[in-house]
């Protein structure tokens, strides 16, 4: 697997969310004008004021990603970069930076391709469903893999594909071949309470085409 190099990555704050218990750094909020540069600093080392969106399901609205966060389960802590939605509170993305995994399918030096997966969460996802968004009935939580392009000449990131992995998933590994093809394995529960207390799952191995757009090859249960 070859995965984008995170060591310059610090964990600059651990913030009260949906599924663990979390502590807001004051002293950065104090230090920084503003959230999304230290995103955009943090993860790719451009010190400049340019946001990290993900796309929503519905392919009009975007998340912008603004806190760096850790959720703690009862077995491990693991590091997010987190943002809401603008219009709707309820619903929020969580990026697993950690597996952001770089792509070697880019013919410009300048053009940085790279999926990184993530969850979006509703905390309300019962009463949302007279939301005026086009994708309401998003379940409480949605794993995704994303397909982004970082362009060196203008320090913005699209993000070119999206395919949702599973809801109430966990990821369990993410493998690059080196040259198009990305396996993601995850661990799908039936329900959210079930993926809270870890029963009644099934491993999944997916994968997907990365040679110009995020394709969906084959989905298959392994365990």
């Amino acid at each position: 697997m070859k995965t984008l190099q995170l060591s310059s990555i610090i964990l600059l704050a651990a913030l009260s969310a949906l599924t663990g218990y979390q502590k807001t750094d004051k002293a950065l909020e104090t230090s920084l004008e503003t959230q999304s540069p230290s995103v955009m600093k943090k993860l790719f080392n451009i010190d400049v004021d340019k946001a990290f969106y993900i796309t929503f399901p519905d392919h009009k609205n975007q998340i912008q990603l603004t806190e760096f966060t850790k959720l703690s389960t009862s077995k491990n802590e693991k590091p997010y970069v987190k943002g809401v939605l603008s219009n709707n509170e309820h619903y929020a993305a969580w990026l697993d930076y950690t597996n952001i995994t770089a792509l070697n399918i880019s013919n410009d030096k300048n053009i940085f391709k790279f999926v990184a997966p993530y969850t979006l969460t509703n905390t309300n996802p019962d009463t949302d469903k007279k939301s005026s968004l086009d994708s309401p009935d998003l379940p409480s939580s949605a794993l995704y893999l994303g397909a982004f392009e970082l362009d060196y000449h203008t320090n913005n990131i699209n993000q070119y594909g999206q395919q949702l992995l599973g809801k109430y998933s966990t990821l369990t590994a993410i493998d690059y071949d080196g040259q198009k093809t990305v396996d993601v394995t995850i661990r799908q529960y039936p329900t959210h309470a079930d993926q809270d207390k870890e029963i009644n799952s099934s491993a999944h191995r997916l994968t997907f085409d990365v040679d110009e757009e995020l394709s969906l090859v084959d989905d298959a249960i392994v365990e």
